[in-house]
């Protein structure tokens, strides 16, 4: 071999090797990227799996027909600070809702978040009544703002009818003079007590 075929082989070697370090460099973006990709979506699970998540819902007083319960509870396994709940239609000027008559549930509703919570449990749940015997409740909304433990703000937006509550069916059992069915129904009324006690 003469030297200009050495002089073309030692060429193309340093293309061949500059071609492989330019693939390798474009391989170790794409690995780059990618991983960092998974990482973001690692954190974002992580953090929807962690998180406070508590939701407005509107609940029958079990004992007491006609009687509504606006709950918020925590179904989160996570604690929830700063949690601010807002109303629409909207809760009137402070000043307003002091002068609500006593018998006005929203007045007590108002009241109880007129200002953050700063710490809510995970598990824990609150109730109010909103509507006793045949008061009319409108439709309307709940938002709940809260701070997760990583200083991340949530909010979510409840719609809430109270048809959805108020057109529930169910089934009573029959009368009956029958010691020993009166007994059954008890008993079957106990059961599904428990039930209901054991889904709160």
């Amino acid at each position: 071999m003469t030297d200009t075929d050495w002089v073309a082989i030692g060429s193309i070697a340093a293309v061949v090797t500059a071609v492989f370090t330019a693939a390798m460099a474009v391989a170790i973006i794409v690995t780059a990227i990618y991983a960092k990709r998974t990482l973001v979506a690692a954190k974002a699970d992580s953090r929807a799996r962690t998180r406070p998540a508590l939701a407005a819902y509107l609940e029958r007083e079990l004992l007491s027909h006609g009687t509504i319960l606006l709950v918020i509870k925590n179904f989160g396994p996570s604690s929830a600070a700063d949690v601010r709940l807002t109303f629409d239609p909207p809760a009137p000027a402070i000043d307003d809702v002091a002068a609500l008559a006593d018998s006005d549930l929203n007045k007590w509703l108002y009241q109880r978040f007129a200002e953050p919570v700063p710490f809510w449990a995970p598990g824990w749940s609150t109730s109010n009544v909103i509507r006793a015997g045949q008061d009319r409740l409108e439709p309307f909304s709940v938002t709940v703002s809260y701070l997760g433990p990583d200083g991340t703000r949530y909010q979510d937006q409840f719609a809430l009818h109270p048809d959805h509550i108020l057109k529930e069916t169910s089934s009573t059992p029959s009368k009956t003079d029958n010691p020993v069915e009166l007994g059954q129904q008890g008993v079957s009324a106990l059961q599904a007590l428990v039930r209901t006690l054991r889904t709160r």
